[in-house]
């Protein structure tokens, strides 16, 4: 064997590890996406979880945010006091959603869940008409927009008829 042959050998060989080198960085790549998304959408559940536990532990917070969200006057000082606690971490929460829905690390098909419950909240009377106009300053500007620019869910009831049960019995 010669010495252009010997280096041409040599050539083969390096190019080959550098191929699969790349390819090793490339699958390891997709693995850390992937892992980072699964890290996303447990952050997320685990968030919400730790502000509906106070909530479970405590019906008054339902009975709060059931009021105050469907007419804030109608909701008493206390009332006001936790919903708003409860609706400032809640949209905190929901902003850091839809951030990392808009950056792709939140796939659309666990987006679409919190979507919907952001535009619930938003568009709920006491929240659109007191809370939010006093508040919205505390969020980005891009978020204030993406909500102004949302409709209401039509197929999602509010927690006083899921609390006191009236219309789903009426729905069935």
């Amino acid at each position: 064997m010669d010495l252009q042959t010997f280096v041409a050998m040599a050539q083969i060989v390096s190019a080959l590890a550098v191929t699969l080198t790349l390819i090793a960085v490339i699958v390891s790549l997709r693995q850390n996406t992937r892992s980072q998304k699964a890290l996303v959408v447990d952050s997320l559940a685990a968030a919400i979880t730790s502000i509906n536990v106070p909530a479970m532990e405590s019906p008054f917070l339902g009975s709060a945010l059931s009021k105050a969200t469907v007419d804030w006057a109608s909701a008493n000082r206390e009332e006001r006091i936790v919903a708003h606690y409860f609706l400032f971490s809640l949209f905190k929460l929901l902003e850091n959603a839809w951030y990392q829905q808009k950056a792709g690390i939140l796939d659309q098909a666990h987006w679409l869940g919190w979507e919907i419950l952001l535009r619930k909240y938003y568009h709920a009377e006491g929240v659109r008409r007191v809370w939010w106009p006093s508040r919205r300053h505390a969020y980005s500007p891009e978020f204030q927009k993406y909500l102004a620019g949302t409709q209401p869910p039509q197929d999602l009831s509010n927690l006083g008829e899921i609390f006191d049960g009236s219309s789903i019995e009426s729905k069935k």
